[in-house]
């Protein structure tokens, strides 16, 4: 269908597990902060606490600034990389590859969140029918 000077070559695209074994330890350390609310959220479905509440509100809020500050590292990175080659230039798919790794991070982290404050409000319907 196209000429042969516009052929793609066709790689394998990573999964995320992938993904995950090449990021950084950074990177996996600002997950783990969505981790351990996803963690305290569970903690609350089975036992509704306003002790759990209260520490799930300042835990999101660092998982939230925890996973920016990843985005923002990993961004940096690629941009670094482009600073380190000898011409200035990056390969393209080593670009795209990059930024997909980075954003792993916030894909991974909010995805996270949003599944622990879905926790939190079933744990409030279930303190609410409880008293």
């Amino acid at each position: 269908m196209y000429p042969t000077a516009f052929r793609i070559k066709e790689e394998p695209m990573p999964n995320l597990v992938d993904l995950l074994g090449q990021i950084s330890l950074f990177a996996k350390l600002t997950m783990a902060v969505a981790i351990v609310a996803f963690g305290l959220a569970a903690g609350y479905v089975f036992r509704p606490t306003e002790q759990k509440l209260a520490l799930m509100r300042p835990i999101s809020l660092a998982a939230i600034f925890a996973t920016v500050s990843g985005l923002l590292g990993g961004w940096i990175a690629v941009l670094a990389s482009t600073a380190a080659t000898p011409d200035g230039h990056l390969p393209v798919a080593s670009l795209y590859r990059g930024i997909a790794e980075s954003l792993t991070v916030g894909f991974v982290s909010f995805g996270l969140l949003a599944a622990a404050w879905m926790l939190v409000a079933v744990g409030g319907l279930r303190r609410h029918a409880a008293s």
